[in-house]
């Protein structure tokens, strides 16, 4: 640190990036895409959608998870104040829980790829509206710009999409 240094202006903080990655195996749909028109019109937000593959709901970020009382959705609040739901399916609400199985606790905090509930994908595709399962950023207020990085198959774990955080 030099004598002067103090005179010199600082740089504006730099807008930060966030990563987000994918909770699931499937492939990687435009969210307009969602057979439900509150998703599709961005209504809860935005995001994108995966069309799932047999397997398990992971954690996309670190953060603080709500498992929905019928295991069919998981909102996640990060540290950055960033507020985002996995909604596996179309309609899977009305399965009252059967067909998902519940691996983590609601309340805890969880570490980004943390299996968080299995799906019995065959179980779900006959008795629900649609597999197709948004995930969405629910405060897009807080958002600059997000960018969906990922197109076509996708592994849990993989680069989904990036945000940047008005600040």
């Amino acid at each position: 640190m030099g004598l002067f240094d103090f005179l010199k202006k600082e740089k504006p903080a730099e807008k930060k990036w966030f990563n987000i990655y994918s909770p699931l195996n499937g492939k990687v749909i435009a969210l307009s895409e969602v057979p439900d028109e509150a998703f599709a019109s961005k209504m809860i937000g935005d995001g994108c959608a995966i069309e799932p593959y047999e397997g398990s709901v992971f954690s996309p970020v670190a953060a603080e998870i709500n498992i929905f009382e019928t295991n069919h959705a998981v909102s996640f609040e990060v540290e950055n104040e960033i507020e985002m739901i996995v909604h596996f399916g179309i309609d899977t609400v009305n399965l009252n829980g059967n067909g998902f199985k519940r691996i983590a606790e609601s309340g805890s905090k969880v570490k980004i790829g943390e299996e968080l509930v299995k799906y019995e994908i065959d179980f779900i595709k006959e008795n629900a509206k649609s597999i197709i399962t948004p995930v969405i950023i629910n405060n897009m207020d807080l958002v600059e710009e997000l960018k969906v990085m990922a197109n076509g198959d996708v592994k849990a774990g993989d680069l989904l999409m990036r945000v940047k955080i008005k600040k």
